[in-house]
């Protein structure tokens, strides 16, 4: 299976560029045919950036409290940092936002961990430890977190939860859709979400502001890629990116919303709290949505969220 399905590689577009010369120098009215070849750059110039991953990265992951796992999905290495308790216990897996890393969870790591409770961060591809993708797809992120989960020992674990911030959420949410099966599904107890993402479109919308007349196009593609990409997904349309159809917990769920949140603002806050779901929400004023690895009110919050609904 070849690595690039959406998009094509620096060599393809450089013979398209030889073969247009060509067909401009040798064939009769070429230049009328080689007017396409700009048009086809410019659509595969804006896949590239629909499909790109994080230009930077965050530190990775450090602390020795927690041992390096390996994984391998579809032969791209999977990185995740786990602490297991001496005895049989819950396990909370945590999900990282966009151009951050498991490395920012410590602190919060460090609460479940001081409960008796296994943790368990994982890094998005292009995060932290985990290595680059040529095309960047929160599909891929969740088969990633599958495989890590399938890799640990189950004997030692009693129920799981989910803890996910910004991008993390929307990770953790789309794990939650039915099409997505093992045997943390089966055990999975509470999500916990901060300050999430909980739709993709606008996402697209933002990125495409100054092209916005394009996104109709845009939307076709961004589906039209991301089924080339998953094939195994069975052929998304654009209101399946967003929740609900994206993924709801059948769960208890606390969300830890930034009041101010300079990042995502109230969009996708409101949305998840249309949803029919329990919900146990939080707005919190001194939470800001990133830069946030301590935060008082916050992990107060999760403290009491161990206690009455994890412990």
């Amino acid at each position: 299976m070849p690595r690039r399905q959406a998009t094509w590689g620096g060599n393809a577009i450089l013979s398209l560029i030889l073969l247009t010369a060509f067909v401009i120098a040798f064939v009769p009215y070429g230049i009328f045919i080689a007017i396409l070849t700009p048009l086809v750059i410019i659509h595969q110039l804006l896949l590239r950036a629909i499909f790109s991953g994080p230009r930077m990265r965050s530190l990775p992951f450090s602390d020795p409290g927690w041992e390096i796992i390996t994984a391998y999905n579809d032969g791209v290495d999977v990185y995740g940092f786990i602490n297991l308790q001496d005895i049989r216990t819950d396990l909370v897996v945590f999900i990282h936002g966009w151009q951050s890393s498991s490395e920012k969870f410590v602190d919060r790591m460090n609460i479940f961990r001081s409960k008796g409770l296994h943790t368990l961060a994982i890094d998005m591809r292009g995060h932290g430890m985990a290595p680059d993708t040529d095309e960047w797809t929160a599909g891929k992120v969740i088969q990633d977190v599958k495989v890590i989960l399938e890799s640990i020992d189950r004997e030692k674990v009693d129920r799981v939860h989910f803890f996910g911030h910004s991008l993390g959420a929307f990770i953790c949410l789309g794990l939650q859709h039915n099409r997505h099966t093992g045997w943390w599904k089966d055990n999975c107890s509470t999500i916990m979400l901060e300050s999430p993402m909980v739709a993709y479109s606008p996402i697209l919308e933002q990125m495409a502001s100054r092209i916005s007349f394009m996104m109709p196009l845009l939307k076709r593609w961004s589906v039209k890629g991301f089924n080339r990409i998953h094939p195994e997904v069975g052929g998304l349309v654009w209101s399946d990116i967003d929740i609900p159809k994206w993924g709801l917990p059948s769960v208890p769920t606390l969300l830890l919303q930034s009041a101010n949140d300079s990042r995502l603002g109230r969009y996708h806050y409101d949305l998840l709290m249309e949803q029919d779901i329990e919900l146990h929400s939080h707005l919190i004023e001194s939470l800001t949505h990133s830069k946030n690895k301590i935060n008082d009110e916050r992990d107060d919050l999760i403290r009491q969220w161990i206690d009455e609904m994890i412990l």
